[in-house]
């Protein structure tokens, strides 16, 4: 056994590790969630003047590149499981790797080179994309965070704080516009450059606490997964199956909220508006955000992680429905309005992340007792697949209410008036799917198996299947 620190994994070095290592996968979120595609469609000189051109060329990119994590996620997360384990662990490695590649790459992205064709930016945007992706594939902090502990109450504290820290990335990224604007013009903005200015620190803080933390001991003694496995795990792990499908519907709340609000906030508040709003915009959802954790950090004491999920997906739908009744009627120009309902709804998609991430653990306990193999990095790549193709769909189902508008941002930001048919193709992207998706897979969490005596009996049958690994290992 290896020599742990005192109170691990709860000692201040460790805990400084966790709450840090995975600042550049947040980072490398909002980069391509909340700012690339109005980048490439507004301000990376790519098809200048063809109207609907570069937001064609955005959702395209985007989507396909969904199509690569299609492959590229179930491979990696693969490779990574049967990956000897070293000194430092089996994740660690991997998590320090990603983190420095996905920061490179995060910021090549927005230095398109000018001096060649539009065609030659497309395909520059394709590579660097594409590797962009594989290295975040590869930050595997949540099965890395699954090995320390198997105890509930401790998870929620790995797994919350780091969120709750990540959440200054979010008030960085809520004052991008406006740093964008100092560094650059109102006009043209410097995008790239802001890039450079907020990645490479977190680059250099998400190393250093990669470095600190020291992989623990809960997944030791398993066997490296076979190919034939990944067949055998979606045919025997329940819990897993009914995991995907509600994830994968409920996903698309949050991936519509952050595809969608910047185009809607900068046309329904005004275009002069857009760096002092979408600051707004950001510390709301910093502060939601914090709350939703704060929330149900607390809550995972009372009840357990799949109620918490059931009433967050069905407090979210009225709210949704409420909004979407009110744009078609009458678009949202008031902000304050604006901001208030879809604070609530954002603080219960906040309240989400704590129990969604202890049921994918729990799924990965499972796979511990029913085929001695977490499966871990693979379980894990599943889900952050459904994360960036529940990102791509949006970003369709936005660049699809774009285009159906003829939308061309030139025209648009000197335009006297929006046209409401805009903001009302957006408010169907923005409110109406997503309140739809959060009541579809509130249903769907009710066929999840490990409810009430059941997730005992597999946590007993799992303790005593570790102890008896244990004892004989101690007599060997």
């Amino acid at each position: 056994m290896k020599d742990y620190p005192k109170n691990y994994p709860l000692d201040p070095r460790t805990f400084f590790g966790i709450n840090t290592m995975g600042l550049i996968s947040t980072t490398a979120y909002y980069l391509y969630t909340a700012v690339l595609m109005m980048f490439i469609t507004d301000y990376s000189g790519i098809y200048t003047g063809v109207p609907g051109k570069a937001a064609a060329v955005a959702t395209t990119l985007l989507f396909v590149g969904r199509l690569w994590d299609a492959v590229n996620d179930l491979w990696t997360g693969y490779v990574i499981d049967i990956s000897p384990r070293t000194r430092w662990g089996k994740f660690k490695p991997y998590v320090l790797a990603g983190t420095f590649f996905a920061g490179i790459l995060g910021m090549m992205l927005f230095h398109i080179p000018q001096g060649i064709s539009d065609f030659g930016k497309e395909v520059y945007l394709y590579v660097v994309y594409f590797l962009f992706m594989l290295a975040y594939t590869i930050i595997v902090t949540v099965p890395l965070t699954s090995t320390m502990s198997a105890d509930q109450e401790i998870r929620s504290k790995l797994i919350s704080w780091p969120r709750i820290t990540s959440n200054v990335v979010g008030v960085v990224f809520a004052f991008f516009m406006a740093i964008a604007t100092f560094l650059g013009t109102k006009k043209s903005p410097n995008i790239p450059l802001t890039v450079d200015v907020i990645v490479i620190p977190f680059l250099i803080i998400a190393l250093i606490g990669g470095f600190m933390v020291k992989e623990g001991p809960v997944a030791e003694g398993t066997k490296p997964p076979k190919l034939r496995d990944i067949g055998r795990m979606v045919k025997i792990n329940k819990p897993f199956r009914v995991n995907l499908y509600f994830t994968f519907v409920g996903g698309f709340v949050w991936a519509l909220l952050t595809a969608t609000s910047l185009y809607y906030i900068k046309y329904a508040f005004g275009v002069a508006n857009l760096g002092i709003q979408s600051m707004y915009f950001g510390l709301l959802t910093l502060v939601t955000l914090v709350g939703g954790t704060f929330i149900s950090q607390k809550a995972m004491k009372y009840m357990s992680a799949l109620r918490g999920i059931q009433l967050c997906y069905l407090g979210m739908a009225p709210f949704l429905l409420l909004m979407f009744a009110i744009n078609e009627f009458q678009v949202i120009h008031n902000p304050w309005l604006f901001y208030t309902l879809i604070g609530i709804v954002m603080t219960l998609a906040g309240a989400q992340f704590v129990p969604a991430n202890l049921i994918i653990m729990e799924t990965m306990d499972y796979n511990r007792l029913k085929l001695n193999s977490g499966m871990e990095a693979t379980i894990n790549a599943v889900n952050m697949f459904l994360q960036k193709l529940q990102s791509g769909l949006a970003t369709i189902g936005v660049g699809a209410a774009l285009l159906l508008v003829g939308y061309n941002a030139q025209t648009l930001e000197k335009a006297t008036q929006v046209p409401d048919s805009l903001l009302q193709s957006l408010g169907v992207v923005l409110f109406g799917l997503p309140a739809i998706f959060s009541f579809v897979a509130y249903l769907l969490t009710k066929q999840y198996p490990l409810q009430g005596e059941a997730r005992t009996k597999m946590y007993a049958e799992l303790a005593a299947k570790t102890a008896a690994a244990q004892k004989k290992a101690a007599q060997s």
